[in-house]
């Protein structure tokens, strides 16, 4: 074993020496590895002690030697390093969107040359430099501040900083206007060990304005289709209410039918411009006190009529001790719990159940909210589909051929901005679960 290692160490040592015996990095030690080889010449021919001449001749070759063999292995650590440094510049050179790395000391250490066109700011003028809040005022750093610091950005639209990567939107108003998304992870080893962060910039800029331009047809659309609509309506009330003459039987089951498909249609057309009013953030909030276990049942009455046409039980579980009131908008909450509600009875099965409870978090000031059914369930694969605009389940269509598949949408965005998130969990033909968060603590709540 001895004698391999050995073999093995002598082995990387002339690989290493072949391969930098040139290098500009080892010529000082080759320059020193020449003179010890003229000394040692002038050693044994001039002093006449040939014994000491050949001890301090060996001693001088083996301070060579070991000399070699540290500055060979600094050289293959210093030339990785480089090579490695070039392939991570070559990484982020290639990455089109902004990137900045920098220490748990906020000293920039790594951009790429995106940032540098964002920022206005040449690498020069950014490596090294220490970023702190105190430069979002700076006319020459304040714009990087306030991407390294998302919360000093005029306008926080979303965030999400429970955990890595962290997510935050922002939007700009000068010199231009900018919507940023800005995900920030860390940079550690294999043992842990935090050595700093890495941002990533994604310009949304041009998204959000085709968004707005979506969502402004979308509220043009709405609004003059709103008008007559309701107009129509109370055309068929007048008619129904027979001021204007009789009816026979036939006459009203079809105006009674004509009246529940305006009623749906003017209800889509909420639904639309509520859809188009949250993503322009006009969707005005109005934060009060309020016993959300009130708001529930509140909605369970409201709702029994249509579940009992299925003989669908609503069950609310009522936390004890009771859930004390706490900040949030009421209107906005009951929308959410009808939405989820609402769609826990049209998709169960006869018979079946729904059933909601209330759960503090233990390890976070939050309200966690369920609403479970017994019903079809949702697909794994549509999974990641369900809180997206406008999508419906092909079985979904099957068992209710009308809707928007705006609900789930606007519930999404009605916790978010209270700060909170909203998930399900689903088995095919066995039911859904989706289950939301509340603050009970306001400050948790983003501003508005």
């Amino acid at each position: 074993m001895k004698k391999l290692s050995i073999l093995s160490f002598l082995q990387r040592f002339f690989s290493r020496l072949k391969r930098y015996f040139f290098s500009f990095e080892f010529l000082p030690f080759l320059l020193l590895g020449l003179l010890i080889v003229i000394q040692i010449v002038f050693n044994i021919l001039l002093w006449e002690e040939k014994t000491f001449a050949i001890v301090a001749s060996s001693i001088l070759l083996i301070f060579w030697v070991a000399s070699a063999i540290l500055a060979l292995d600094l050289i293959d650590i210093a030339s990785r390093l480089d090579l490695e440094r070039k392939q991570i510049n070559a990484m982020l050179r290639s990455i089109s969107d902004p990137v900045v790395a920098y220490t748990r000391n906020f000293e920039v250490i790594l951009v790429n040359p995106a940032l540098e066109k964002l920022t206005g700011l040449s690498r020069k003028e950014l490596t090294g430099k220490v970023i702190t809040p105190e430069l979002s005022n700076d006319a020459r750093y304040g714009f990087l501040a306030k991407i390294i610091f998302p919360s000093l950005a005029p306008a926080v639209v979303e965030q999400e900083l429970e955990s890595y990567p962290q997510r935050v939107k922002v939007k700009f108003f000068e010199p231009q206007e900018l919507t940023l998304e800005i995900i920030t992870t860390k940079v550690v080893d294999e043992k842990g060990t935090l050595y700093g962060f890495l941002k990533v910039i994604h310009n949304l800029t041009r998204e959000e304005n085709l968004k707005k331009i979506q969502a402004d047809f979308i509220t043009i659309a709405a609004h003059q289709l709103r008008t007559p609509l309701s107009g129509l309506s109370w055309i068929i009330e007048s008619l129904l209410d027979t001021k204007l003459g009789s009816l026979n039987d036939t006459q009203k089951d079809l105006l009674q039918k004509a009246k529940q498909a305006i009623l749906q249609s003017i209800e889509t057309v909420e639904d639309l411009l509520n859809a188009a009013q949250i993503e322009e953030g006009k969707f005005g909030f109005q934060f009060v006190r309020t016993d959300i276990q009130k708001l529930i049942e509140d909605v369970l009455q409201k709702l029994q009529p249509s579940a009992q046409k299925d003989n669908i039980k609503l069950i609310f579980y009522r936390p004890q001790p009771p859930v004390k009131p706490f900040i949030m908008d009421p209107i906005r909450i009951k929308l959410v719990l009808e939405i989820l509600v609402d769609n826990a009875i049209k998709y169960n099965v006869k018979n079946g159940e729904v059933r909601i409870r209330l759960r503090r978090l233990e390890d976070k000031p939050f309200l966690a909210v369920s609403v479970e059914d017994t019903g079809i369930g949702i697909a794994p694969k549509e999974m990641s589909k369900v809180f997206t605009k406008f999508f419906r389940s092909p079985r979904v269509v099957k068992k209710e051929t009308t809707g928007t598949g705006l609900g789930l949408y606007l519930a999404k965005n009605i916790i978010q901005r209270h700060g909170g998130k909203i998930w399900v969990k689903s088995e095919l033909n066995r039911g859904s679960t989706f289950t939301f968060t509340l603050p009970l603590d306001p400050s948790y709540i983003p501003p508005q």
